[in-house]
């Protein structure tokens, strides 16, 4: 996941002429009432809902500190027409991660750990059984930016029993997982950072997360239908259900329907966000808290750090992470480039999708959720932010560096023991090329090709998904990793042709399913929100 918005979407005009209220009946019969000026937004929610698999959508948008548009359209049920409401739940997936980040940093205010704290301090039971020198490495700092090293992992069949989060991280993680590459070397998007920054506040508060989460961060921000746990939200009655993935009884992953049965629940990864349940006007709390203060969960100084770029996603272009949100000075709408402060953070889980933006600039804020797996909502986001503001002229688009001496840095052999095996990079002219024998020999149809965005940041299309690649090293010598959020591999060739050491334990050869499982996560959407379309 890259640094670029872009948004691909048909131009939507409106002026900013005051609220007049009218009512619009939706399929399921709920009554909504909103202006004019949010006619084409509610056109654009639908629109979007009807090029997805999702099953209904819900939407809402806070302006100057007041929810000015609410609104549902399709059904709580994938199969069923249901009705949905304002408060029907859905999953928000990795949005969670900027709560899970105020929680850490309510520790840190409170001097029970430092940005600087390391794992094997703030944690002592996680030394890791291959390195022992890792948790010593990796520091509180690291997990709130995707700077652990760790590749993407969820295990969407643990355990939803509390203990769970301690019990899978002591029996599995530590003992069998991995670091990628040495902890800060370069920030790569992977939720094992956050479980485990959630792992380490339920040890120094002695809570289990999804109550000191009510506790100490929804309870606060008066996020009152906001859950972690499933059999809360199966207790609650009002929730939506849609389309994506589920897990069959053999165990494997099959498309479609995904009813509440199915619908997974590991407390290993909540602090991730494999589970929280919310709605978007619940939503519209944590943005009034970030625009403005409300609710008071962390002071001033610290909000403004987790608003704030705390290491650079990608050389070429200007985004950032903060804590639990990207950062960033400007967006790429339907006709041009524009400048524009964007606070932002999207998730996914296997049949929800979440989009939440904050333009502090403007005291706007929105958030969509819909029950499909990847939902593209490309279309509304633009048409909210061309209908809402008065964006003048486009600018000049950051230049995106391009030095075909780069080139050649890049090409070689690199290695990744533990997923995708060997990368062969080449190069023709201006164009790179890889070879992946083991995807080749697990049956996915690999493109040599790489498409160019700039001399660092690459496409790969693996069985026709794409995935983003970064090169990273010094200009001038060889590139030491590629990384991708479901994978990094790390150069293997040395001057004499051979090759590093093995792993310090041999792996088994991954089977087509389990390849397919962690790619899945990291496959770019169809209009990738963060990358310009491949």
């Amino acid at each position: 996941m890259l640094t670029l918005i872009t948004l691909l979407a048909c131009n939507s005009g409106g002026d900013d002429t005051g609220f007049t209220s009218t009512d619009t009946q939706t399929e399921t019969g709920e009554q909504q009432a909103w202006g004019p000026i949010y006619d084409d937004i509610a056109e654009a929610l639908q629109a979007d809902l009807e090029s997805n698999t999702a099953a209904g959508v819900s939407m809402a948008i806070l302006s100057g500190g007041e929810i000015v548009f609410s609104a549902v359209f399709g059904s709580a049920h994938p199969t069923e027409d249901q009705p949905l409401s304002t408060d029907t739940l859905f999953q928000i997936g990795s949005t969670t991660k900027m709560f899970t980040s105020a929680a850490l940093l309510q520790l840190v205010e409170a001097g029970t750990l430092e940005l600087s704290t390391t794992l094997a301090d703030a944690y002592p039971n996680s030394e890791f059984a291959l390195d022992e020198t890792w948790n010593d490495s990796i520091t509180a700092q690291h997990l709130l930016t995707h700077q652990g090293g760790f590749y993407d992992y969820f295990d969407w069949t643990a355990s939803a029993e509390d203990r769970d989060l301690v019990d899978w991280h002591e029996e599995v993680f530590f003992p069998y997982l991995w670091v990628m590459a040495e902890p800060g070397s370069f920030w790569n998007y992977s939720n094992p950072n956050f479980n485990i920054a959630g792992l380490i506040a339920e040890h120094h508060l002695e809570t289990p997360y999804p109550d000191l989460m009510t506790a100490n961060i929804f309870g606060p921000l008066g996020m009152d239908r906001t859950f972690q746990r499933k059999s809360t939200v199966n207790d609650d009655g009002d929730f939506a259900l849609g389309h994506g993935y589920y897990f069959n009884g053999l165990g494997e992953t099959q498309e479609g329907p995904v009813l509440m049965v199915n619908v997974p629940d590991m407390a290993s990864a909540r602090p991730a966000g494999s589970g929280t349940w919310s709605t978007p006007t619940q939503m519209m709390e944590m943005a009034r808290f970030l625009l403005g203060g409300d609710g008071g969960i962390v002071s001033d100084e610290t909000r403004d750090a987790m608003k704030s770029i705390q290491v650079p996603i990608d050389s070429t272009i200007d985004w950032g992470y903060g804590y639990g949100l990207f950062v960033g000075p400007g967006v790429y709408l339907n006709d041009g480039y524009q400048e524009l402060q964007v606070l932002n953070h999207g998730g996914n889980t296997l049949s929800y999708s979440s989009e939440f933006w904050v333009l502090p600039e403007h005291d706007l804020a929105f958030s969509i959720l819909m029950s499909g797996y990847g939902s593209d909502m490309s279309h509304t986001l633009v048409t909210t932010v061309e209908t809402l503001l008065n964006l003048g002229d486009f600018e000049e688009a950051p230049e995106v560096s391009f030095d075909p001496a780069r080139l050649d840095d890049h090409v070689g052999l690199y290695s990744d023991q533990y997923n995708v095996g060997d990368m062969i990079v080449t190069r023709q002219g201006n164009d790179l090329y890889v070879e992946m024998p083991l995807l080749d020999e697990l049956g996915f149809a690999v493109t040599s090709k790489l498409q160019t965005l700039s001399d660092t940041v690459f496409y790969l299309e693996l069985d026709g998904a794409w995935y983003d690649l970064t090169f990273l090293g010094e200009p001038g010598s060889p590139t030491e990793w590629i990384s991708n959020r479901a994978f990094v591999v790390t150069r293997a060739e040395e001057a004499d042709g051979s090759t590093d050491e093995e792993p310090p334990i041999a792996t088994q050869r991954p089977s087509r399913v389990e390849m397919e499982r962690r790619l899945r996560e990291a496959a770019l959407p169809a209009v990738p929100l963060y990358l310009p379309a491949p």
